[in-house]
């Protein structure tokens, strides 16, 4: 059984990348599970072939040093995927891509 790892820090905050999430695996088609824990939330995506483990945590948020009243927050997303084909895996981190492009400045 293959697995494969993807770790991502997003410029997003916690709540959005959940959101984006939850948004993803609904529109894909996925069953999944959502559980919240103490500072991060885990999901459990069925796939056609396998099963991706993805937790969202928070990191540190600091202001913006071009415009002080502006936080700029982060979010470690970490995908673990078994037994989840090659292909699936690109189609994942094409969509997950998508889902958190910023477009502008």
């Amino acid at each position: 059984m293959s697995e494969s790892k993807l770790e991502w820090n997003l410029a997003f905050a916690q709540e959005e990348v959940i959101a984006g999430l939850e948004k993803l695996l609904t529109q894909a088609g996925h069953s999944y599970t959502r559980t919240d824990m103490e500072g991060e939330t885990r999901f459990q995506a069925t796939l056609p072939q396998g099963v991706l483990h993805i937790t969202v945590q928070p990191l540190s948020s600091h202001r913006s040093p071009f415009n002080l009243p502006v936080v700029l927050h982060r979010t470690l997303l970490i995908a673990t995927g078994i037994g989840v084909s090659p292909e699936e895996e690109k189609a994942f981190r094409h969509a997950l891509t998508l889902a958190f492009l910023r477009v502008g400045g």
